[in-house]
């Protein structure tokens, strides 16, 4: 004989309130991220409208020439609604663009933006070396969440005074965290970004980029 036993199976009230506000909790935080993520979108394309129309390659010699040019004008293309991003970083593979701030900036961090380190030079200086730092993990400051993607020849940009400059990865390599980033001297501009290691948080992955092109606002048709 089989006995048959019915059994209800009741969420108290003390789960069921738990449940939802893990839901709440989870709801906010994604339309957090997507707002967060549309306001700096939007910050980006202010900056970039107003500071990079009619882009052209150029030469060498032509950039000397324009970038004489564009230097006068520099405080009227200053765009006080772009967030007073000095410049902005894009890596195209994975589909990121973020607007930095200059060295001396409260805001230039790590835990609120992505952040220029200090003693970084720009790339209008000749053999400059443009360190950037951002978090890896799951906060809402993960900005250089998916850089381990990047591989060897990905480009990467900078926009800043009113060019784009033009990088090539050419090292990737991780190192033990510990404050410093040893970098061998070189005859070219570079760009290095660094973050944690998503695999070993002791480690930090560094990627360095050789400048290769320089893409310049042109006035007047020139």
């Amino acid at each position: 004989m089989v006995r048959k036993i019915k059994v209800n199976v009741k969420i108290s009230t003390i789960g069921s309130f738990f449940i939802i506000v893990a839901i709440v909790i989870f709801t906010n935080y994604h339309i957090y991220n997507y707002m967060h993520d549309k306001i700096e979108k939007k910050r980006v394309e202010q900056f970039l409208e107003a500071n990079m129309n009619n882009q052209g390659i150029i030469d060498e010699e032509e950039f000397v020439e324009l970038e004489e040019e564009i230097k006068p004008n520099q405080d009227e293309n200053k765009n006080t609604d772009s967030y007073d991003y000095i410049g902005i970083l894009e890596i195209p593979k994975i589909d990121f663009q973020k607007g930095f701030f200059d060295v001396d900036d409260k805001r230039n961090n790590v835990n609120q933006n992505i952040q220029v380190i200090k003693n970084s030079t720009m790339p209008d200086i000749d053999k400059s070396l443009l360190v950037i730092a951002g978090h890896s993990g799951n906060g809402i400051n993960n900005y250089f969440h998916y850089l381990y993607k990047l591989d060897y020849n990905d480009e990467v940009y900078i926009y800043y005074k009113n060019i784009k400059y033009v990088y090539h990865v050419v090292n990737i390599y991780e190192k033990n965290k510990d404050g410093s980033i040893d970098i061998l001297s070189s005859n070219d501009s570079q760009l290095v970004l660094t973050t944690c290691s998503q695999s070993d948080k002791s480690k930090q992955i560094v990627i360095i980029s050789n400048l290769i092109n320089k893409i310049v606002q042109k006035k007047n048709g020139l």
